[in-house]
């Protein structure tokens, strides 16, 4: 028992070491997007429900050097500035595929043809799955959101002739909301980890779970080969944490042990896409139906992905991979970034109930 609890507790903290760099980076360019972009801009260019809205968030999450962490707080800087669910989940679905690092890693590794595939599957991934959740999902906050649109009205017409008796109400004295790089701060490093800390921490120990309890080597012999390795290649994806450009050796590895090409592509594309992080953190942002949709398209996509390429490029494919690398351990930097993220897991939770109790006292 007490084995077991060490070897939780170290890949647990491995998984955060590993996911801390992009974490924050993904922090930082929500806190730039949160800034730069205008609320009317998403909602014009993002904000139409359609298949539009949608092939827009595929063709911006598939060159997008984000992995599975780093998208997560910029995908729900997207929804709060008024993206859809489905260009959201288009978002979520294509980007953590790709990104412009681990193209040029997969080329190098695994030859033309696999990038080829890579990037048409996540370009796909991403409009077939947030089309469908676009269709099946609809959005139930319109009325909502025309009730708040109203009542701002009121408010500012309220604010509007209160000015015109008294040249200082509660209305006038508040200063417009300034873009300057502390909000960026504020709102990269403080209110988005708030809101995805519980999310994030769910994920972080499933993850560590999976991985103690999973045996490094279930994809060797005899299960190697077949119909099976699809299953078990997606047993092992969904929940797992593996980034874009980390997966590329883990595949080449599995290459090498004699996978066929098409689960080692369900693996790239299941294994960034579904890992128990994600999972979490769309059943939050965008409900329960949308994350069914999600899981279902993406296996669903990538098995069809994988058996036509066992049959189409396999021997291309094989041909391809040519050098081999271990995979990836979280290094000193790595680690450092790891206490990094989880203070400012801490201290964002702290001030951020801190501000709800001092809003709560002033009323």
């Amino acid at each position: 028992m007490l084995q077991f609890l060490t070897d939780f507790a170290q890949n647990t903290w491995d998984l955060v070491a590993e996911m801390a760099p992009y974490l924050l980076f993904g922090f930082a360019v929500a806190g730039m997007l949160h800034v730069l972009i205008r609320k009317d801009f998403v909602q014009r260019w993002l904000g139409k429900p359609g298949l539009g809205a949608v092939i827009k968030a595929s063709v911006l999450g598939v060159p997008m050097p984000l992995c599975s962490c780093s998208v997560i707080p910029v995908a729900a800087s997207l929804r709060k500035s008024g993206a859809t669910r489905g260009a959201t989940a288009s978002f979520l679905s294509s980007t953590p595929q790709t990104g412009v690092d681990s193209i040029l890693a997969t080329y190098a590794l695994l030859g033309g043809v696999f990038t080829a595939v890579r990037v048409l599957v996540a370009f796909v991934c991403g409009i077939v799955t947030g089309y469908l959740i676009e269709v099946f999902c609809k959005e139930k906050v319109v009325a909502k959101r025309e009730e708040e649109t109203s009542l701002a009205r009121h408010r500012y017409n309220f604010c509007s002739d209160a000015t015109e008796v008294a040249s200082k109400t509660c209305c006038s004295s508040k200063p417009a909301p300034k873009r300057s790089p502390l909000e960026a701060l504020r709102y990269g490093f403080v209110t988005l980890p708030a809101d995805l800390a519980t999310a994030l921490i769910v994920g972080l120990v499933l993850a560590g779970l999976v991985t103690t309890l999973m045996p490094s080597d279930l994809l060797t012999g005899s299960l190697s080969t077949g119909p099976l390795a699809f299953l078990l290649a997606t047993a092992i994806s969904l929940p797992l944490y593996v980034c874009a450009t980390a997966s590329i050796p883990m595949a080449y590895a599995l290459l090498a042990a004699g996978l066929s090409p098409g689960a080692a592509l369900v693996f790239l594309i299941a294994g960034p896409a579904t890992n128990t992080a994600t999972i979490v953190t769309v059943w939050k942002m965008l409900g329960r139906g949308a994350t069914v949709i999600y899981l279902v398209s993406l296996l669903v996509i990538s098995w069809l992905a994988g058996w036509l390429f066992n049959t189409a490029l396999a021997n291309e494919a094989e041909a391809g991979a040519m050098h081999h690398h271990e995979a990836l351990h979280p290094s000193l930097w790595q680690h450092g970034s790891g206490v990094l993220l989880i203070g400012l897991l801490v201290f964002s939770v702290w001030k951020s109930r801190r501000a709800t109790v001092k809003s709560c006292c002033a009323e």
